[in-house]
């Protein structure tokens, strides 16, 4: 066969193969839609179903049996999605109706804990979690060990709130395994455990063998708290820390509780060559000084970076400095435009 004939087969059975696979591909998008439409269905169908008895059972006009009966097998998983949303909304004695609803379910959830696919085990943590506490509380901490971090993170959350404070050593251990999800997540996260957790997070900050990046999310979360036990221990930190990212969270800590006795291990932040650093010292200059600290937010208003000079016309708005605002506001340039945007807030 001449070479450009042999061209032309070559190209026609490439286009060939990509047509059959784009078929395929076209064909598997169908089918996923179709059952993921039928799945969706069959869920609208089935808490239609057990909704009206539901709301009975709740008030106290049928037994738990009503709805129960209406409970098929196949239907358990979907059943128990259905009470953790009825759980997350309700207190006292309608929640521990869904957790008895729940119950007879559980054991076999607390089996699927390492089993499945990483999809099944994460709905059997959040189960027991959310309706099986304390009383599956060891196989919720046994997930905090599951190689899928969503699973892992699903324990973490069930295990790190009030009532629990026996599984918090346990979880501020497996902090490392999250250091990629968001920081502010994971500090919300902590924040949960309340008084008995602030402990912990104050000795987690304490910590030199801790890693910077979780003593960090640990200031964090100390600030949530309102811990003003923990702004001494930021101030002792400050004294030679250098990692951007717990120095900002002690500046920032000491910026929601500290007090206008902390300006002066503050200030000497407020040149720092870094511009984050700078940006957080400055803020908390703005919030905890006086009026003998004008003159120094002032002095970093026309700093090259952006967040600094924002934070410093804050401080002063905030210090009712609003003077040199104003003067800066009627003029032109970049600095005129933020002057104008920190007044308008």
């Amino acid at each position: 066969m001449p070479t450009l004939e042999r061209g032309y087969a070559v190209l026609a059975g490439t286009i060939a193969v990509l047509m059959v696979v784009s078929f395929a591909f076209a064909l598997l998008a169908l089918l996923l839609r179709f059952f993921n439409d039928r799945s969706t269905r069959r869920q609208v169908q089935l808490t239609g179903s057990w909704e009206p008895m539901m709301l009975e059972v709740l008030a106290g006009t049928a037994p738990p049996s009503a709805v129960m009966e209406r409970v098929e097998e196949r239907d358990t998983d979907d059943f128990l999605t259905f009470l953790l949303g009825y759980a997350r909304r309700l207190r006292g004695e309608e929640r521990d109706t869904v957790r008895e609803l729940a119950a007879p379910y559980l054991p076999e959830l607390a089996r699927r804990v390492d089993r499945g696919s990483a999809e099944e085990r994460g709905v059997a943590v959040q189960a027991l979690a959310g309706m099986g506490m304390p009383d599956y509380a060891d196989r919720v901490a046994q997930a905090l060990d599951d190689e899928s971090p969503v699973v892992a993170m699903i324990a973490a959350r069930g295990l790190f709130r009030r009532g629990h404070e026996r599984y918090f050593p346990r979880v501020i251990e497996s902090l490392p395994t999250f250091a990629l999800w968001s920081r502010s997540f994971l500090a919300s996260m902590l924040a949960d455990g309340g008084t008995e957790a602030a402990k912990l997070l104050r000795q987690v900050l304490s910590n030199s063998d801790e890693s910077p990046l979780i003593r960090a999310i640990a200031t964090d979360a100390l600030r949530g708290l309102n811990d003003l036990a923990s702004v001494e221990v930021a101030l002792t930190l400050l004294e030679d820390e250098t990692d951007r990212e717990l120095v900002t969270g002690c500046l920032r800590l000491i910026r929601h509780l500290g007090h206008r006795g902390h300006v002066d291990e503050v200030m000497r932040f407020v040149t720092d060559s870094d511009p984050v650093i700078r940006a957080a010292a400055v803020g908390a200059v703005g919030e905890i000084g006086g009026d003998d600290d004008i003159p120094i937010l002032q002095s970093v208003l026309g700093d090259d970076e952006y967040w600094v000079s924002l934070e410093a016309a804050r401080g002063l708005m905030a210090l009712g400095e609003r003077g040199t605002l104003k003067r800066l506001a009627a003029g032109e340039g970049p600095w005129s435009v933020l002057a104008r945007q920190v007044l308008d807030e």
